[in-house]
Formats: C-alpha cells, sequence, structure tokens
C-alpha cells in the first residue's frame, strides 16, 4: 500500500507561494519577449573579450600559448616576405612574452580613410590589417587581421614598440583599449 502525507498549508505561506508564482511568471514573460530591443551588437575588441573561445580557443594555457602565436605569426609573415632575418621571443619572470624582430614595423602614419595611426588602427579593431590581399604580404600565417588584436584585447596590458624610419614609437593599452596614445 502507498504511503500517504497530508499537509497542511498556513494561510501566510499560501500567501508567500502566489508571490513567487506571480514573480516567476512574470521572469518568464520577459525571456519570452523578444524585439529589437534584446539585439545587442559589441563594438570593437568587446566581442573577443565576451566570446574569447571563438578566437583563441579554450581561454586556458593553450588559448594563452595561442595568443603569443598570433603576435610571433606577424614577424614570422616579415621573415617570410623578406623584411625581416632576427626574431627574439623572452618569456619574462611575470609571465609576460615580449616578441621583438627586425622587420619593417607597423606602420605609424596616419590611416587616410580612418584618421588614427595605423598601428592603433590594427590592434584595436576587429577584421582591420595589412594581410588581406592588397600586396604588402604574399604569405601570411594567424588569423588574418584578428591575431594580434585578440591578444590585446585579451591582455591586462599590451605595450608595442615600433621602430620606423629611425624613430622609436610607443603605444599602450588595457584590455584592447588605448591607454597611451602613440609617441615618439
Amino acid at each position: 500500500m502507498p504511503a500517504r502525507a497530508a499537509v497542511s498549508v498556513d494561510p501566510d505561506d499560501e500567501k508567500s507561494i502566489e508571490r513567487n508564482r506571480q514573480r516567476e511568471l512574470s521572469n518568464v514573460n520577459k525571456l519570452q519577449k523578444y524585439d529589437a530591443a534584446q539585439i545587442d551588437k559589441l563594438e570593437g575588441l568587446e566581442a573577443v573579450r565576451k566570446r574569447p573561445g571563438m578566437y583563441i580557443g579554450d581561454p586556458d594555457e593553450r588559448g594563452l600559448h595561442h595568443m603569443v602565436f598570433e603576435v610571433l605569426d606577424n614577424s614570422i609573415d616579415e621573415h617570410l616576405a623578406g623584411f625581416c632575418d632576427k626574431i627574439d621571443v623572452e618569456v619574462h619572470v611575470d609571465g609576460s612574452v615580449s616578441v621583438r624582430d627586425n622587420g619593417r614595423g607597423i606602420p605609424v602614419d596616419i590611416h587616410p580613410k580612418w584618421k588614427m595611426p595605423a598601428v592603433e588602427l590594427v590592434l584595436t579593431n576587429l577584421h582591420a590589417g595589412g594581410k588581406f590581399g592588397q600586396g604588402a604580404y604574399k604569405y601570411s600565417g594567424g588569423l588574418h587581421g584578428v591575431g594580434a588584436k585578440c591578444t590585446n584585447a585579451l591582455s591586462e596590458w599590451f605595450k608595442v614598440e615600433v621602430s620606423r624610419d629611425g624613430k622609436v614609437y610607443h603605444m599602450a593599452f588595457a584590455k584592447g583599449k588605448t591607454t597611451k596614445k602613440l609617441a615618439v
């Protein structure tokens, strides 16, 4: 014979139960609502920070290695294009990594269309780069306009030093945002 239980409910508990039920229905209605207000647009490198796995794979040790390789790929591309014969990679005590080469350096002049230094453009805007077939590179590795900026977006800090035309330019970023404008 099945067991039976008798339950008595206090009227105050019934009110509390009804309030909870109404609250849950309200939440369900909000979830069911789907209109233009539910559509969002991520700006700049927000997409990379929000969904890093889409860009670097798992955000574990393997993803961190991938971030370093994305920056290194740029130096290798310079080598394959015949503009670089020395690449140095240094792992620092704090876990940060420096990649240096003796290639041409990222352009620092103001981009004619986007009105910002090219180095800032390529490090802060998805799909901005010199590897889309305009002739700057015959071969290229990495994520084609996404790589180094992903490393920038996912790094607590990111510094770039560019040697061009006898000058050394510096720029700094934090989580993909410019913190120090381009300076000599």
